[in-house]
């Protein structure tokens, strides 16, 4: 059993962890944001890789940080039926949503691998004159999706103890 709470709380920190990288990429976005519009404004002198850098890290932001979402329930849902049924039938509809969700998230996850792999073995590169290869913000795709699993699966994990909302 300590078992279990050492890997819960292994995978608790790396999901606090993937939020901090996630508001990470939202400031780094920002800053190239305001280099591109001080550079281009006040210099008359855009930049070639601002657009392209900045369009990664929200992509980051948004894959990465879903499982924070998740995990801390800040995500959207509707949640009029859950308020308007008992506590027992809703116990038991968070657990199915939870398990829908960690199932999405292992498609996903699997897919998105496939993707970044078909990308590595074709050399896909951006089209921009940075010519990054496009499995290195596509590597983000995977992450973020294995990191929404595992949140999804400490949701499961709460939900089956008696549990409600996120704990990071």
């Amino acid at each position: 059993m300590k078992f279990f709470q050492l890997l819960y709380g292994w995978i608790d920190r790396l999901i606090k962890c993937g939020g901090m990288i996630a508001g990470i990429f939202i400031v780094l976005a920002t800053g190239m944001t305001f280099y591109e519009i001080v550079s281009r404004s006040l210099f008359n002198a855009p930049t070639i890789w601002a657009t392209e850098l900045t369009i990664y890290a929200i992509m980051g932001s948004c894959f990465i940080g879903a499982a924070y979402a998740v995990r801390v329930d800040a995500h959207i849902k509707v949640d009029l039926v859950l308020h308007n049924v008992p506590v027992s039938v809703r116990r038991w509809m968070l657990i199915v949503s939870a398990l829908i969700g960690f199932l999405f998230s292992l498609v996903f996850s699997y897919f998105s691998w496939e993707h970044v792999q078909q990308s590595m073995e074709l050399g896909f590169t951006s089209a921009s004159l940075l010519q990054i290869p496009l499995y290195i913000p596509e590597m983000l795709l995977p992450i973020g999706g294995v990191l929404l699993g595992l949140a999804f699966l400490l949701q499961l994990v709460d939900y089956m103890r008696g549990q409600e909302g996120g704990e990071a």
